[in-house]
């Protein structure tokens, strides 16, 4: 009897194992833009929201539990509420085909119309991956524990945060 209960848990973990290994490789060679392996560390925040906004593969940079965690991503206390409203904007009217320039515009000037944008942006901090912004698009330096490794583009400094995020930091 323990034979047959030994073998049997052998082949469970063998089994278990071999789909791992194939729902890896789907994944790694079919779907890499949405699930991610590996960070391109080129300052720019590739996740659903840039995804919505400028078409970029959505890599879920930003996003915890996943290894790309900040990378390429900015946060800044004072300029949170109006990046995730923006970020939200985005996404809710392109993804469900209502998108124009106009349309966003109205959205981030007129928020409370959006039930959901408000609703996603009551808890703004760095693990809201709608408060993040990317390197390239930040000017404003870090300089205490509210801002994670922004970037002033016109004075391009790295300042100890969470992750190389600044171009001029990149390999040192």
């Amino acid at each position: 009897m323990a034979g047959n209960t030994e073998e049997f848990i052998w082949y469970e973990v063998l089994f278990a194992l071999v789909v791992a290994l194939v729902v890896f490789f789907i994944f790694y060679q079919n779907f890499s833009e949405v699930f991610p392996v590996g960070c391109n560390n080129n300052n720019i925040i590739e996740n659903q929201f840039t995804q919505a906004e400028y078409g970029y593969p959505n890599r879920m940079e930003g996003t915890p539990l996943f290894r790309c965690y900040l990378t390429n991503a900015c946060y800044d206390q004072a300029t949170a509420n109006i990046t995730c409203i923006t970020n939200w904007c985005y996404y809710t009217l392109w993804t469900n085909g209502h998108g124009s320039d106009s349309a966003v515009q109205n959205c981030i000037n007129n928020p409370s119309l959006y039930p959901n944008v408000i609703q996603n942006c009551k808890v703004l901090n760095p693990s809201n991956t709608a408060a993040l912004e990317s390197c390239q698009q930040s000017t404003i330096v870090a300089d205490n524990a509210t801002d994670i490794q922004n970037c002033d583009t016109s004075d391009p400094a790295c300042i100890t945060g969470d992750s190389p995020l600044c171009s001029s930091c990149l390999g040192q």
